[in-house]
């Protein structure tokens, strides 16, 4: 029993090992989810939120901004062809100069283009979130398992202790 003990408390090392790595890796990536999600939060990315962003997540974030731009840019020219369709927006057009149409579509492309925005990076927040409480339950999982395996070497390490006084005698 005594050889048996130490074997089994070199395998339950190398999974605590194993455990407290998964630990580490997955605290990390729900640590750099976070700080992605607060970079697009108000659905833009600035300079300083770019070069503050993690590794991991450099290629992500890339992707949303390239992937919220055109979204938005579509969104934005669907919802003012749709205006420009609508008798109330051609009468009002009709009583304006050029110079005031100009800056109205722009402000009402803008507006357009800042809600999509708005709603792509509600989008992407709700599927960080998801994955967010999936890492969460699986670190959950994995220190459970870690505390079972630090419960297990305990136990082994105290049989190999009784063991060991057994086989030797004394105090070991």
């Amino acid at each position: 029993m005594f050889l048996v003990a130490h074997w089994k408390i070199n395998d339950l090392i190398s999974k605590k090992a194993d455990y407290e790595y998964q630990l580490t890796q997955i605290t990390q990536e729900i640590e750099d989810l976070k700080s992605y999600a607060e970079n697009i939060a108000d659905s833009g990315v600035s300079i300083g939120e770019m070069l503050s962003t993690p590794g991991s997540m450099y290629g992500r974030q890339m992707g949303y901004m390239n992937a919220s731009s055109q979204y938005s840019q579509i969104s934005a020219m669907n919802q003012m062809q749709q205006l420009m369709q609508t008798p109330y927006y051609q009468q009002m057009m009709a009583k304006q100069d050029a110079q005031v149409q100009q800056y109205y579509q722009q402000a009402m492309y803008k507006s357009f283009y800042d809600q999509s925005m708005q709603q792509f990076a509600k989008y992407e927040a709700k599927l960080i979130h998801e994955k967010e409480k999936v890492l969460e339950r699986k670190k959950t999982q994995i220190a459970g398992d870690l505390d079972i395996c630090k419960t297990q070497i305990q136990n082994y390490e105290q049989r190999a202790k009784e063991g060991q006084q057994r086989l030797f005698g004394g105090n070991g």
